[in-house]
């Protein structure tokens, strides 16, 4: 490669020239994220249940439905939440699905289901995954009296949805809030007495009545004619004056109005009564793309609805954007501070100029193949580039080093030392470069989350260093010809620095040397082995009281400056109370400086994903969002501190949980320490859960505890005398049918030009539809055509219930979900699995599905990756030299390095786990590259010189690119060390283990690779 290009230099700018354009395109244009999608694929089945209860939807839908889509391939888990009137069932697939595929099979199974579930069930298939976090959530609310909640809602949902959804760079739009539009019929029961006219009669005459019939065409000789009619009436006054019986219209009987249906959900934003509209990107898709989109067309809609305030109460493009330009500006720092190193260790502009060339192009060359291979960028795929620093300038520096010792130590003309100079390095660099891929190479199969999260980062680093590679071995040597035309000779600047060097590092190399001649003194075999016993212990003894000390974490906790919180009232409160409860909170909450924006919303919507999804109506989800980290002095667990202790002084509050966005590796897991109950009747679950969660309260590092559900919901039950029913000639659902409290959908209106189709509900008038004393005496109409009060036939009794059950692998469930701070979840759930063991929890599944389950995989893949990285190592470096023995040599001291790894955790304050063990195999990576230059400039000299003076002669030549490449790589890892970026909290762990274990590890490798050389060769 090197011949090639060296000969055709128009080809080689031609082809860097272009990478660098492509590169500069990808970096402005390409999709980005905060973090890879990395959920699973998620589909999610909403039945509408009119009137029933948890109960009922449980088991007469949510168990039909599962049952069938527990028969599909790859399902992972399948559970279910049901409340009053809907059935939500989630099935979880394995990565490998795919959504689109989960999706139809989803909607198979449903086709199946559908011949057991409720003829007035009405389900429908969603998809479901981090798409589905909302891009920009918008609050509508009134500028003026001109304008209410209500209208907004038919404006939001009839023109504001369509207008944005018309945009196809916007992937879904949700409208939620309450006040959704309906035509009212609010029944007389008195009236419709006088009359002879039951409800379920007039139900009957509405439906059929009101609504357009095709009736077929005519066609004749002389045309043809469509043939239909026309019933369906479209204004509350032509409703009004339908026909529900000979001479009376149902304005006789009911009060018909065009207003809301009750309302069982709500939206706040910013302290503000309001209509949320969520809008969301298409699976893939880019966040700030969506946004750009969603706020033109914003300021369009603006300008056609004066009166209506339109504000941003949630975004996700905030944090992305301050990632995005933190990480940028990481990277600029790790080039200063790696070029700084540089200076100081070889004291050479020449070498400075080419690194500072070298890394632009390297980074522009990664995005311009990152971007040809329809990537996106995110804090992983920057961090990759941040990592690659040091390894990137190490190739430049050692081909430039090369150069310039044959045009020294050897004279040779500069043509001549350029050539030979360059290609007596190749093989090390080759070999370093192919190390260093054959030790992360199998992270990109470990499969699950591990892989996805990491995949990136471990392509993208295997693309710098090839990039790398290619350019030292081309560019450098080219950009040679301009930088040595005028010879080697150093400037007063450069001396400075190279007499620094020697006067300070350059003088640990006597120590060295002084360690491999005690190594080949009398005993020498025993000092080795004391040597090695010595190393050994350390290592033991660092791994066995380090690590139980940071614990471990699939992903450490991260300030991202947004708070989530779940609040919860007693079930039978209504929304206005859960509304009227949190205002003052409000008020308090946007008073605070750190305090940007808020969403609240309150219970949930049939379609609804993104908003209060599977919440009771008195249950609030907040998202608030801070100012991010760098412009506030409270870190955002200190403010979650403020949010839990101000909630828990609010009357009448059950249930507070504040977290911190992201606070689990997957959003599908419901908290951090997750302990659920299973069993095969869900009664005894709430008992067993309130004992459990109060053992479970004092865990050190929690800061709440609650239920998904409770047995506290007061619900009245009509229990009808069959004896007394039968007598008046009424059954138990002819009874049921004339009790119209829940809204019943009579007809839908669609007949309108401009709105979406409305509802027609029947509701009762008056006291009936108000309390239980009043429907005791609704008028239930006989056999025979007169009528009894409901109390003649039927008994109403008050009991306490469930309002919400879950169901979870076929069984009902219960999770007792505990939130923290930041507390290592390895030392959380062992604190958990002691209680536990002192309960006594017979007839209940008891599981831990919080993060240690994801925990426990991810671990495993991990370690098979490191395993299987260490093999495809000593193979690789086995056929590249030739040698098993010098190949075991350069391995052996890779687990050495784990003494600093776990002293540098320790001292960052970081616990194991998934990024410090791609962090160990970075580590590796840089480790074996500086082994190979040693055992490659070991066999140099043994060709000529004995065993040990070949040791100590590779030393001494590779001691300063050595301790360079290490310390090169570290100035480039301490703005991701120091988490210099929103979000680097996640990562950072990464280069804690790294920093830590090439400061240990380098100083190792200069003892015990060129001992073991040495020490192995029998020649």
């Amino acid at each position: 490669m090197f011949g090639f290009f060296y000969k055709r230099p128009h080809l080689l700018f031609s082809i860097i020239a272009l990478l660098f354009v492509l590169g500069v395109i990808g970096l402005i244009t390409m999709p980005k994220n905060l973090f890879p999608d990395a959920d699973r694929p998620q589909v999610i089945v909403i039945t509408q249940v009119p009137g029933s209860t948890a109960e009922v939807a449980a088991s007469t839908v949510s168990k039909p439905i599962e049952n069938e889509i527990a028969r599909l391939s790859e399902v992972r888990e399948i559970s279910s939440v049901n409340v009053a009137n809907f059935s939500i069932v989630k099935a979880e697939f394995e990565y490998t699905k795919g959504l689109n595929a989960a999706a139809v099979d989803v909607a198979n199974a449903l086709s199946i289901a559908r011949a057991n579930l409720p003829a007035s069930a009405n389900p429908a298939v969603y998809t479901a995954g981090s798409f589905t976090l909302p891009v920009e959530v918008v609050a509508l609310s009134p500028k003026s009296d001109l304008i209410n909640l209500a209208d907004i809602r038919k404006i939001a949902d009839s023109f504001i949805k369509p207008a944005l959804l018309a945009n196809p760079g916007i992937g879904n739009v949700e409208v939620f809030g309450g006040h959704q539009s309906a035509f009212v019929i609010e029944i007389d029961p008195l009236r419709l007495q006088r009359y002879g006219l039951t409800v379920d009669g007039l139900a009957k005459t509405i439906m059929a009545a009101n609504q357009n019939v095709p009736l077929g065409f005519v066609k004749g000789t002389d045309g043809f004619f469509t043939l239909t009619y026309y019933g369906e009436q479209t204004s509350v006054t032509a409703l009004s004056g339908l026909r529900v019986s000979p001479n009376l219209r149902l304005s006789d009987v009911a009060d018909i109005q065009w207003s809301t249906q009750k309302r069982f959900s709500g939206y706040i934003g910013n302290g503000k009564g309001a209509i949320a509209l969520a809008i969301q990107r298409s699976p893939g898709g880019s966040v700030l793309s969506v946004s750009d989109t969603a706020r033109a067309e914003l300021e369009k809609l603006k300008g056609q609805y004066p009166n209506i305030d339109f504000q941003i109460t949630d975004t996700q493009r905030n944090l992305i954007e301050t990632a995005n330009d933190n990480m940028l500006e990481a990277l600029r720092d790790a080039i200063i501070y790696t070029l700084l190193v540089l200076l100081f260790f070889l004291g050479n502009f020449r070498a400075i100029l080419a690194a500072g060339l070298s890394i632009p192009l390297v980074f522009f060359s990664t995005m311009a193949v990152i971007f040809l291979l329809g990537g996106e960028l995110n804090i992983v795929v920057y961090t990759a580039i941040i990592l690659a620093l040091g390894m990137l300038v190490d190739d430049a520096v050692v081909v430039l080093e090369n150069i310039e010792r044959h045009l020294g130590e050897m004279h040779e003309d500069l043509a001549t030392a350029i050539e030979q100079g360059t290609k007596e390095v190749i093989a090390p660099i080759f070999a370093g470069t192919v190390a260093t891929i054959a030790v992360m190479f199998p992270l990109l199969f470990v499969g699950d989350f591990p892989e996805r999260i990491f995949r990136p980062l471990i392509e993208t680093l295997i693309v710098a260093l090839l990039v790398s590679y290619f350019l030292s071995i081309t560019f450098i040597p080219k950009l040679s010809i301009y930088l040595y035309r005028k010879g080697i000779k150093k400037n007063r600047v450069e001396l400075f620095f190279e007499s620094f060097y020697e006067k300070t590092v350059g003088r640990l190399v006597a120590p060295y040397e002084g360690v491999l001649h005690f190594s080949n003194g009398r005993f020498s075999k025993v000092r080795k082995l004391v040597l090695t016993l010595g190393v050994l212990a350390v290592l033991v003894l660092s791994l066995k009281n380090v690590m139980p000390i940071i614990g471990k974490d699939v992903m450490p906790p991260m300030d991202t400056g947004i708070v989530k919180v779940h609040v919860a009232f007693s079930a039978n409160d209504t929304v206005e109370s859960a509304e009227e409860r949190i205002a003052p909170f409000l008020t308090w909450l946007h008073s605070q400086e750190e305090v940007a924006m808020s969403s609240v919303a309150f219970g949930g919507e049939a379609g609804v994903l993104s908003l209060g999804s599977g919440n009771l109506p008195a249950e609030a989800t907040f998202t608030v969002n801070c100012v991010n980290r760098f412009e506030r002095t409270k870190s955002l667990w200190q403010i979650e501190d403020e949010i839990r202790d101000r909630l828990n002084t609010i009357p009448g509050i059950k249930s507070v949980d504040v977290y911190d966005f992201g606070a689990t590796a997957l959003s599908s897991i419901k908290a951090p320490l997750d302990v659920r109950l299973m069993a095969p009747d869900y009664r005894d679950l709430p008992e067993m859960g309130h004992k459990i969660a109060g053992a479970l309260g004092g865990i050190k590092g929690l800061t709440s505890m609650s239920l998904s559900w409770d047995q506290d919901f007061n619900e009245a039950e009509v229990v009808i005398d069959t004896n007394k029913a039968l007598s008046y000639g009424l059954s138990p659902f002819a009874i049921a049918g004339q009790i119209p409290i829940k809204g019943q959908i009579v007809s839908l209106l669609g007949n309108f030009t401009t709105m979406n189709t409305q509802p027609v509900r029947l509701y009762l008038k008056g006291e009936f539809n108000a309390n239980l004393q009043s429907l005791r005496l609704l008028p239930i109409e006989t056999g025979d055509g007169n009528s009894v009060p409901l109390e003649a036939v039927a008994d109403i009794h008050q009991q306490l219930t469930a309002a919400k059950i879950e169901r979870d692998r076929m069984l009902y469930s219960l999770d007792i979900s505990g939130y923290r701070s930041q507390r290592p979840i390895t030392h959380i759930t062992s604190d958990a699995d002691a209680i536990l063991e002192g309960i006594d929890t017979s007839g209940v599944i008891v599981s831990q599905e919080g993060d240690i389950a994801q925990l426990n995989d991810s671990f495993k893949r991990m370690m098979k990756a490191i395993g299987t990285g260490i093999i495809i190592l000593i193979m690789a470096l086995i056929a590249i030299y030739r040698s098993v023995r010098l190949s075991l040599v350069m391995v052996v001291v890779l687990p050495l390095s784990m003494i600093g790894a776990s002293w540098g955790m320790l001292l960052f304050g970081k616990p194991s786990c998934m990024p410090s063990m791609v962090g160990i195999l970075l580590l590796f990576g840089i480790i074996i590259k500086n082994s190979i230059l040693l055992i490659d400039f070991y066999q140099h000299y043994r060709k000529k010189e004995r065993a040990f003076e070949s040791a100590l002669e590779s030393v001494r030549v590779r001691f300063r690119p050595v301790m360079m490449t290490a310390f090169g790589t570290i100035a480039g890892m301490i703005p991701i060390a120091l988490e210099q970026a929103v979000g680097l909290e996640r990562l950072s762990p990464l280069a804690d283990v790294a920093v830590g274990g090439l400061i240990i590890g380098t100083l190792l490798t200069l003892i015990y690779v060129p001992m073991f050389a040495y020490g192995l060769d029998k020649r």
